[in-house]
């Protein structure tokens, strides 16, 4: 079981709460609920369908089972298929497949394929997955056996619609959510027919709704939600819910380094070293705390979402209370012990960062009044931001790490508001194991907005402009319709292939930033250099995507194969 950090603010009304026996609700219990919103799911619409593997790569790996679910007249297919690629069966456990269950199993063929096509309506309906594997496996057990009619069959991945943060435990699992809903017979063991029909119970309690997961709570996604700033990293798919997300370019440059040497000073586990060290400074620069305040404006937006229920979480939480002089508490006894230790090196780090102290309140804030945790809210993109320091002239962020400042450009952005940036990063010298190292950055950061002025000069569509251009495209690839979260997973067509070579030529010839067509896609920089040196292949959407943004015309960059 892992350790984490929950930090209390200290006021009388918020820390009377917290005694109050109710903690143990706040963080611990686990509230069943489903949706009684008029039901949006036709069951005639849909069909569900389950793959079992041998495995996770669906080019190397066998596909041992085919199930699938017909929800509006309960018709059901389950199918074993013989062992291909390898002599053994690794996922018994999982699935409960045995080598005994395989034996003399044939290999589907064109003409059952097709019987299935039509018994279950396939082309007519829209097939439920939940998660990409069960597409990729049909998609390669298909070619690999020269079977056609994939190409016809449109897939909906339903996990798509359930938001949340890359940082989660991995308890954001079907059994979990189906829990959550009070959905029957969740099996230890998994077997394809049972996962077809819990996928379709859950399907329908969502009932067309999008979920987010928020410190393990599950909540249905509301609309007018504001979105905190920082979810738009975490939470990738939040940018797709501002009209025109801002192309930002960051710069940043080293102003200030100040080093403490002690061999007393170490690092705690998870946050916590962070959440002391911010708090200390806080403390001796006696800054106006904006806690309550904010923390009334955020509970009320996260009022705007329905509770459906909370995960089990897999961490033990530190719940503790930042005390004024720069120390912690501990809530439970238990804890004591750790906090007293914590506070121990935050005592020896005080007396050695005055100089720290001064600089960022001479230097950064010009002897202003300095807020901490002052809340910004840009109303017109729907975001809401929370400054670690702040001065109505200018903003500092502090991180206990090593960021990347792509990713955290556009927090500072809707922090900073038009103000000056800095940016202090903690870093613990690892290298002596003792000590550590403050450097404070100035930030700049520039809007890709070119001159208008320039008669010569293109200007670039918005963002939701060029998203709306591709889900155009990718549209009439299919032949159907949808956005980024129905269309933004589905593989090409059988026949079709990514022109990488052709791509990768173009970037280089002329020019072009790999780390900002990256950005722009929204992808890895590393996912996008094994696409253009065709190591792994793009869904349609990110090769529309990529056309688009370089202004290549689609027949360049998908071709026959």
């Amino acid at each position: 079981m892992c350790t984490s950090v929950h930090a209390t603010y200290i006021t009388n009304k918020i820390q009377a709460k917290w005694r109050n026996n109710n903690i143990c609700d706040i963080m611990f219990k686990v509230k069943k609920g489903g949706n009684n919103m008029p039901n949006k799911i036709n069951a005639k619409d849909y069909v569900v369908l389950d793959v079992e593997t041998n495995g996770l790569s669906s080019l190397r790996d066998d596909l041992l089972s085919i199930s699938i679910y017909k929800p509006d007249d309960k018709k059901t297919y389950n199918r074993f298929l013989p062992l291909e690629l390898s002599d053994y069966v690794y996922t018994t456990d999982i699935n409960g497949i045995t080598p005994k269950m395989l034996k003399d199993k044939m290999s589907l063929t064109q003409e059952e394929f097709d019987k299935i096509i039509n018994e279950f309506e396939l082309e007519n309906r829209t097939i439920l997955i939940y998660g990409n594997i069960d597409e990729k496996f049909m998609k390669n057990y298909l070619k690999r056996k020269k079977i056609k009619g994939f190409d016809k069959l449109k897939f909906y991945n339903f996990k798509h619609d359930i938001i949340s943060s890359r940082f989660s435990e991995g308890n954001i699992t079907k059994d979990n959510l189906c829990r959550i809903y009070g959905i029957d017979n969740i099996q230890e063991v998994h077997t394809g027919l049972n996962d077809c029909i819990l996928e379709w119970q859950l399907f329908k309690k969502m009932n067309g709704n999008k979920l987010i997961i928020i410190n393990n709570e599950v909540f249905e996604f509301n609309k007018d939600y504001i979105i905190p700033v920082s979810y738009l990293t975490t939470y990738t798919n939040f940018k797709y819910c501002i009209n025109n997300f801002p192309s930002i370019k960051c710069s940043i440059e080293e102003i200030k380094k100040i080093r403490i040497d002690s061999s007393d000073i170490k690092k705690f586990e998870n946050n916590i070293s962070g959440i002391s060290i911010e708090h200390l400074i806080n403390s001796m620069i006696k800054a106006k705390d904006m806690n309550e305040e904010t923390f009334q404006i955020q509970l009320e937006n996260k009022k705007k979402f329905k509770k459906i229920g909370e995960l089990p979480s897999m961490r033990y939480e530190i719940p503790i209370i930042l005390n004024r002089d720069g120390t912690l508490s501990a809530l439970f006894k238990r804890d004591e012990a750790r906090v007293k230790e914590i506070n121990k090196v935050t005592e020896i780090i005080k007396n050695k960062i005055q100089p720290l102290i001064e600089y960022i309140k001479h230097d950064i804030f010009c002897d202003d009044q300095i807020m901490s945790q002052e809340l910004i809210i840009n109303e017109q993109d729907n975001v809401l931001a929370k400054c670690d320091l702040s001065s109505k002239n200018a903003i500092l962020e502090i991180k206990a790490f090593i960021p990347d400042m792509e990713k955290i450009k556009y927090q500072l952005y809707y922090q900073a508001n038009g103000r000056p940036i800095y940016f202090l990063q903690t870093e613990w010298n690892t290298k002596l194991k003792k000590g550590l190292i403050f450097t404070i950055y100035k930030v700049e950061l520039h809007k890709n907005i070119k001159d208008q002025k320039d008669s010569k000069v293109n200007i670039k569509p918005s963002k939701s402009t060029i998203q709306r251009r591709i889900a155009n495209k990718v549209e009439k690839y299919f032949n159907t319709t949808g956005n980024r979260w129905s269309l933004g997973w589905m593989s090409f067509k059988e026949d079709d292939t990514f022109n990488y070579k052709y791509v990768k030529e173009y970037v280089e010839k002329n020019k072009i930033s790999i780390r900002e067509l990256a950005i722009n896609i929204e992808v890895s920089e590393s996912t996008l250099r094994n696409w253009l040196n065709g190591k792994s292949r793009p869904y349609v959407w990110n090769a529309f995507a990529i056309g688009t943004w370089l202004d290549i015309d689609e027949s360049c960059v998908i071709i026959k194969k």
